[in-house]
């Protein structure tokens, strides 16, 4: 694989991330990965935001991760070495952003060497990634934006019953020089849901693998001020009933 590949499979559509590419007609190997822009990562804190320099940053709140976002997660394979997979992952914090930044959208997304066969434990790991990140510049009266995201030890969990739908790692996250790291949890697909709910992400929800152990994570509010939220895992990765 060369880098005009992977920049030729990243494309930016609309307000979330979708990475399209070369046509890879083989076998899927042993680590599968559902392919797709709608996979949800939750984001549990490890500690709060810090300068480099240890001391506090201005803004907490406003400098933290999301508590959970749409992430786009695609497996790339090297049609003429099979041995030779490439995880990605980016996130709709930075595909948000991504028009008012000048970088290339590779730069917009994690990526590393992914496993092709899975350990003991059913998990297929990408144990380091590359950095993702933007820079806006400042627009009239709106403040310009550095944001990175590092993603490492990720592992996708690829037992028969639930192939290539959940995964986790770590992440560190920077914004303005403010640092902190969380724990992620992810899974496929991204589902709304309503937060108000005592049912909602339970059994019998439309969409959601009967498996899994999910609860509904309040993200926001709509144009309506009613909560808003994603199905995330309920309990480590594998989230499972």
């Amino acid at each position: 694989m060369t880098k005009n590949i992977l920049n030729a499979a990243l494309v930016f559509v609309g307000a979330a991330s979708v990475l399209t590419g070369c046509n890879f007609d083989q076998p899927e190997a042993p680590c599968f990965v559902q392919d797709h822009v709608s996979w949800v990562a939750r984001y549990d804190p490890v500690d709060d935001p810090k300068q480099a320099d240890g001391s506090a940053c201005t803004n907490v709140n406003g400098q933290k991760a999301p508590v959970a976002e749409l992430v786009g997660v695609f497996k790339f394979t090297d049609p003429d070495n099979l041995g030779k997979s490439l995880l990605t992952i980016r996130p709709a914090g930075l595909a948000n952003r991504g028009t008012q930044d000048p970088s290339p959208p590779s730069q917009q997304t994690a990526s590393g060497a992914f496993a092709t066969e899975p350990d003991a434990n059913d998990f297929c790991a990408a144990p380091t990634m590359s950095q993702a990140s933007v820079n806006t510049p400042t627009s009239g009266s709106t403040a310009g934006t550095s944001i990175t995201y590092e993603y490492k030890n990720m592992e996708v969990y690829a037992a028969a019953a639930t192939p290539g739908t959940q995964m986790r790692g770590e992440l560190k996250y920077t914004r303005d020089n403010c640092v902190s790291t969380y724990a992620v949890r992810a899974l496929w697909p991204a589902l709304a849901c309503d937060p108000t709910s005592a049912t909602a992400c339970g059994p019998g929800t439309t969409g959601l693998n009967p498996d899994f152990a999910a609860e509904c994570l309040q993200v926001g509010l709509n144009a309506q001020g009613r909560p808003t939220g994603y199905c995330v895992p309920a309990k480590a990765i594998p989230s499972l009933r």
